[in-house]
């Protein structure tokens, strides 16, 4: 945009936000304070419930106490809520830049809000473009930032959005309107350094660039829109792939072998994506979908979690799986949260619940009957067998196992979990 950046020229490339809770992400730098201020002039006319501001507390830098204090301070000069989170950056194999960006977005997911504004501006999409290109990145990373994108809540169905209202604008727009305002803001010393491979591109590679190419920006930002219709194009194929591929609620290996190689390696990728396994190699992606279009069985080890194949199907091992299920550390006398029961029995209250073994035996009408067989007979994988919920009596013995059967005692009475679910074709 030639013109200055002002709050009539802000809200008019906004989104219909009228009656929508918008929750800004606060840094202290000048981006995510001019961000914050413009928002705040324009609440009125865009008609939003609620504005709130969010701090991210990283621990990173020396300074990092000071700039949360005085982001907490802008937000109560403007009457805005204000909240702060720390996070304790775990890199996990990922640069300390990449972690600190999956910790930022784990807080984004879990905020009640309907969308959460970012402070990206035109010279960050920029080099955005510019990192994905040295790293060798896919049409995905070369699109660099979309305007808006969807992001699941976390621990609740849905998804909030995030967006980014800078975008048009330039880092000269943005500090020039800070200027005209009059605001303060916090100065990150760790942009100076050009070890860091942004700080590289925009102190050194991207002014050389300039003085050959002063239409740079501009020409690059017409393939970085020309690449983002690609890319939506391509995801409206993958989204209409990945339920060709589905059967059961399962990705069927007999239906991804009717794709063609390239859209396979897409929903392999969307495989590890949807079931949060990790980014895969390019070399461990076209070895496994080779072992996919042949083998009855197979495994895919993934930087959090495997992939295994079972009788066509295609199931996902997260590393944390089951984490949570109670059952399958102790013994519960309680009913945990991921069960329920369907027709609870009268003696509910008796009952225990724990994981099955494979000694475990249901009585049913027709005779007993081991469990590890039962899941067996039920296509459960060998794997998900010794993860399954199952219901005991008094005297230890299996009387109901999840989703499958319940013996003869119980009646109608079906014990249910949701999450088991995943694990039966």
């Amino acid at each position: 945009m030639k013109h200055g950046l002002s709050v009539d020229l802000f809200a008019a490339q906004l989104p219909d936000l009228r009656g929508k809770h918008v929750c800004v992400a606060l840094s202290g730098g000048v981006d995510s304070v001019v961000l914050l201020h413009l928002f705040a002039q324009a609440q009125s006319s865009l008609q939003l419930t609620s504005l709130s501001a969010l701090h991210i507390h990283h621990g990173l830098n020396a300074q990092a106490d000071q700039w949360q204090a005085f982001c907490a301070d802008y937000a109560s000069s403007l009457h805005i809520p204000f909240t702060a989170q720390s996070v304790r950056i775990q890199t996990n194999g990922l640069g300390i830049e990449a972690a600190a960006r999956q910790a930022r977005y784990q807080i984004f997911a879990q905020q009640n809000a309907d969308f959460i504004a970012l402070a990206h501006h035109q010279n960050d999409q920029i080099e955005t473009f510019w990192l994905a290109a040295l790293r060798g990145g896919s049409l995905r990373a070369l699109s660099a930032m979309p305007k808006m994108r969807d992001l699941p809540r976390e621990n609740r169905a849905g998804c909030l959005t995030l967006l980014r209202p800078l975008l048009p604008f330039t880092r000269e727009q943005i500090v020039q309107y800070a200027q005209q305002n009059q605001l303060d803001f916090v100065y990150d010393n760790s942009n100076d350094n050009p070890n860091f491979l942004r700080n590289w591109v925009r102190l050194h590679l991207l002014p050389s660039i300039v003085q050959k190419q002063p239409a740079h920006a501009q020409h690059l930002l017409h393939s970085i829109a020309t690449l983002q219709e690609e890319r939506a194009l391509l995801d409206e194929i993958i989204a209409e792939d990945w339920q060709r591929i589905q059967h059961n609620a399962l990705f069927s290996q007999r239906l991804w072998q009717t794709l063609s190689p390239a859209r396979q390696h897409q929903m392999l990728h969307q495989f590890a994506q949807r079931n949060e396994l990790g980014a895969p190699s390019k070399s461990s992606l076209h070895q496994f979908a080779q072992q996919l279009r042949h083998a009855q069985s197979g495994e895919w080890t993934l930087p959090r979690g495997r992939a295994v194949l079972y009788r066509d199907y295609l199931f996902a091992i997260p590393h944390d799986l089951g984490a949570s299920w109670t059952w399958l550390h102790r013994t519960q006398t309680n009913l945990p949260n991921e069960l329920r029961w369907h027709n609870p029995p009268e003696h509910a209250s008796s009952l225990h619940y724990r994981a099955a073994t494979r000694d475990d035996v249901l009585h049913t009408s027709i005779g007993r009957k081991n469990v590890f067989r039962l899941l067996q007979e039920k296509h459960v994988p060998p794997f998900a067998r010794p993860l399954w919920a199952i219901a005991c009596n008094e005297a230890g013995q299996c009387v109901a196992v999840a989703n499958i059967r319940s013996s003869s005692e119980l009646g109608d009475a079906r014990l249910q979990c949701d999450e088991l679910h995943r694990f039966m074709a």
